[in-house]
C-alpha cells in the first residue's frame, strides 16, 4: 500500500477539503491511504472520518514569513521520519514552494493542486501571487479543478503544458438525487412551509461569496414574494457581518443560517432555487452540487463554464445589477414546479463530475508515479 500526504490548511467543510474527502472515501484505501499534514490544531470537522478510514494527520505552524526557516525545518524534520510517502499533494497555494522543496528534497514526488482563481486584491493578492509563483518551477506535476484555476496559479505555460491536469471536483451523485419525501422531511426540520418559495445558497461568509449582493437580490425578491425564504449554508469570517445586514433589512424570520452541514446533499431539495453570486471561483462544487439535485438557478459568470451542465441554470454577469438578478430568480421560482428534478443526476454525471471517473484517474496517476511510469501519458479528467 502506497501512502500520499496532503497538505491543505484545515480539514474543514470547504470546497477543496468536501472535494478531497469525496475523493478519499471512493479509493481503494487496501492500495492509496491518504494522509494529512494541516495547519490548525484544533479539531477540524473532517478529522474523526479521516482517522476512522485510517488515515493519519499531522500538524504544522501556519507559515507567516516570520518563521521560514522553522516551517521549512519542520517538513524536513517530517519527510526525514515518514519514508512512506512516496507523494506529497499540496493544496495551500502560499507556502507550496516551501513544503514542495523539501518533499522533493527528500526524494519524493511534488503535485502542486489549485482549487481556485486568486480573486485576492491589493497587498494580500500581491503577497500570495510573490509568494506562490516559485511553485511553478519546483513542482514536479500540477492538478487544478479547471483551466481556469490551472492558468491563474500556475501561468499559461505551465497549464498548456503535459505535466498538468484538470482533475474534476467528483461527488457521490447518489446522494443527490432528487426525492419528495426527502424535501418534504427538510421543508419540516427547517421549519418552511411545504408551499413557500425557497432560494438556497451554500459557500463560506467571505468576499468573494458575495453575500451583500445576495442580500440586495433577495430582498427584491421578498418584496415580490412575501413568503419567500432564503436558506444560508456555511460559515465565516464575515457571517457577523451578514447577520447584521439581514436584521437591518427586516429579514431575519425569512432568512434561515443553517452554518456548517453534513446533509447539504437533503437541504439543495427542499430548496426551489440556487443562488450563486460569487465574484470569482476556481470550480464551485456547491453549484455542481445544487445541479445535481435537479435545482434551477442563477450563477454568477464568475464561476467557470465547465460548472455549469443544467440547461435549468442561467449564467449572468454581476454586472445585470440586483434587480435582474430578481426577476429572473423569481421567474425560476415561479416555473420550478415543472422542472423535472430527476434528470440533476444525470446531467451532471455526463459532464464527468462523477467522482468514480476522478477517484479512478487519481488512483492510477498516484500508481503511476510510485512505479516510475511516464505519467504525461494519462489522459486529463476533463
Amino acid at each position: 500500500m502506497m501512502r500520499v500526504l496532503h497538505v491543505i490548511g484545515a480539514m474543514d467543510r470547504g470546497g477543496a477539503e468536501t472535494m478531497i474527502m469525496n475523493l478519499y472515501r471512493a479509493m481503494d484505501r487496501t492500495e492509496v491511504q491518504f494522509d494529512f499534514l494541516v495547519h490548525e490544531e484544533r479539531e477540524c470537522d473532517y478529522d474523526a472520518e479521516i482517522l476512522s478510514l485510517g488515515g493519519r494527520i499531522f500538524r504544522a505552524p501556519r507559515f507567516n514569513g516570520v518563521n521560514y526557516y522553522a516551517y521549512r525545518r519542520v517538513f524536513r524534520e517530517l519527510f526525514e521520519t515518514h519514508p512512506e510517502w512516496l507523494v506529497v499533494h499540496g493544496h495551500i497555494g502560499s507556502s507550496a514552494a516551501l513544503y514542495l522543496t523539501e518533499a522533493k528534497r527528500a526524494g519524493r514526488v511534488a503535485i502542486a493542486h489549485s482549487h481556485a482563481q486568486n480573486y485576492m486584491k491589493g497587498l494580500p493578492g500581491l503577497a500570495f501571487k510573490v509568494l506562490s509563483y516559485p511553485t511553478r518551477n519546483i513542482a514536479d506535476w500540477f492538478l487544478g479543478c479547471s483551466e481556469e484555476a490551472c492558468v491563474d496559479r500556475f501561468g499559461p505555460q505551465v497549464a498548456q503544458g503535459e505535466r498538468c491536469f484538470v482533475l474534476r471536483n467528483g461527488i457521490d451523485l447518489s446522494r443527490y438525487a432528487f426525492d419528495d419525501a426527502v424535501r418534504a422531511r427538510m421543508r419540516e426540520e427547517l421549519g418552511v412551509r411545504s408551499d413557500a418559495p425557497v432560494f438556497c445558497h451554500v459557500g463560506r461568509f467571505t468576499e468573494v461569496k458575495n453575500h451583500a449582493f445576495l442580500l440586495d437580490v433577495f430582498s427584491l425578491v421578498k418584496s415580490e414574494m412575501p413568503d419567500a425564504v432564503l436558506l444560508l449554508a456555511g460559515r465565516g469570517e464575515l457571517e457577523g457581518e451578514i447577520r447584521r445586514n439581514v436584521d437591518a433589512r427586516g429579514l431575519a424570520d425569512a432568512v434561515k443560517f443553517l452554518g456548517v452541514r453534513d446533509d447539504i446533499c437533503d437541504v439543495l431539495q427542499a430548496a426551489d432555487v440556487f443562488l450563486f453570486p460569487s465574484r470569482k471561483e476556481g470550480l464551485a462544487i456547491a453549484v455542481v452540487e445544487a445541479q445535481a439535485s435537479g435545482l434551477p438557478g442563477l450563477v454568477s459568470t464568475g464561476v467557470p463554464d465547465v460548472a455549469v451542465v443544467s440547461k435549468g441554470v442561467v449564467h449572468i454577469d454581476l454586472a445585470e445589477g440586483a434587480q435582474r438578478w430578481a426577476d429572473l430568480a423569481i421567474d425560476l421560482a415561479c416555473g420550478s414546479q415543472a422542472v423535472d428534478r430527476s434528470r440533476g443526476v444525470e446531467e451532471v454525471r455526463a459532464s464527468g463530475f462523477g467522482i468514480e471517473e476522478s477517484a479512478k484517474w487519481l488512483d492510477g496517476f498516484y500508481r503511476s508515479l510510485a512505479s516510475g511510469e511516464d505519467a504525461s501519458v494519462k489522459p486529463a479528467v476533463r
